[in-house]
């Protein structure tokens, strides 16, 4: 299961909520929807993001992490990005693969330390099989 891609960045983060989306923009946060688009919360102005493709489901990092959370995620056109709430500014543009897929996304969070001043975030997408 090796990791196809990553791709870092750091998001300004709005009234504690930024998203990530497909590039088509084509999701509206404010419309409820099982898929198109995350809505992730912050405590911090700003975040460490990391965004990952794998061909197959990546080995479970709750240890190292304080929040997990798993869902699907439908891509348009297979290429996502963190986006700002009210600027719309983009950046941590990621190729998943072929569009109109669904994808099993993780999302691991964790909160800053001493080590690391800034809340971090790993989002993990993996393609969704017929039978999961």
């Amino acid at each position: 299961m090796p990791l196809i891609s990553r791709s870092d960045c750091e998001v300004d983060v709005h009234d504690g909520v930024f998203f990530i989306v497909d590039v088509s923009l084509s999701w509206d946060p404010f419309e409820p929807s099982d898929h198109g688009g995350l809505s992730l919360s912050a405590e911090d102005d700003l975040v460490s993001l990391a965004l990952e493709v794998w061909d197959d489901e990546p080995e479970d990092q709750r240890e190292t992490w304080a929040d997990v959370v798993t869902r699907v995620f439908h891509s348009e056109t297979g290429e996502i990005c963190a986006a700002e709430l009210y600027t719309g500014v983009q950046d941590g543009f990621l190729l998943l693969g072929g569009p109109e897929r669904l994808w099993n996304v993780r999302v691991y969070t964790r909160a800053d330390d001493e080590a690391d001043p800034r809340e971090r975030f790993l989002v993990q997408f993996w393609p969704r099989r017929a039978s999961t």
